[in-house]
């Protein structure tokens, strides 16, 4: 039987200032990431509880100018970063399960910004342009909706940060 040849390890070489300059970008990115799910959760529950329509609207519409680009810019940072951390480390991008984890959560994550948020941000941006009395009828379920994703991001994120300091679990099959 003849052995599959395996490709080598790609790995970077970065000294010491500039892996802390990544690992500054990459905390900063994340971090700011959690946060603005925390501001957009605050604008997402505000806008549903509120019986103000000018409120509503401007919770939406604020959620509608700010939510895609910020989180798509954070989100695609946090992972370029976390991508030449691993590279440059000992963990790998695929050699260790927790590593793995946090690379798919980020991945999903930056996914479900323009596939599912941003045609909801589109169409309630639609509808608070006209605010009076009807606005909370005509936005139906929408702000339902848009109370999930910086709670399910935000959660998704605690459990990365949770597996970037705990480590678990061991090395994949493909070391």
């Amino acid at each position: 039987m003849t052995a599959i040849p395996t490709a080598p390890a790609v790995r970077l070489r970065l000294g010491r200032s500039a892996r802390r300059v990544v690992l500054l970008v990459h905390l900063t990115a994340s971090l700011g990431w959690f946060g603005a799910d925390v501001v957009l959760g605050v604008l997402a529950v505000t806008g549903f509880v509120s019986d103000d329509p000018a409120r509503v609207a401007a919770c939406y519409t604020a959620l509608d100018v700010f939510a895609v680009p910020v989180l798509l810019t954070l989100g695609l940072t946090s992972l370029a970063s976390g991508l030449v951390l691993g590279l440059a480390s000992r963990w790998g991008v695929v050699r260790t399960r927790w590593v793995l984890v946090k690379l798919v959560v980020n991945l999903v994550l930056v996914a479900l910004v323009p596939v599912l948020l941003r045609p909801r941000l589109a169409e309630v941006a639609q509808q608070v342009r006209r605010v009076d009395v009807g606005l909370v009828e005509r936005l139906g379920r929408i702000p339902v909706d848009l109370l999930f994703p910086a709670f399910v991001s935000g959660t998704a994120l605690l459990v990365a940060s949770v597996l970037a300091i705990w480590k678990p679990w061991g090395p994949t099959r493909r070391r």
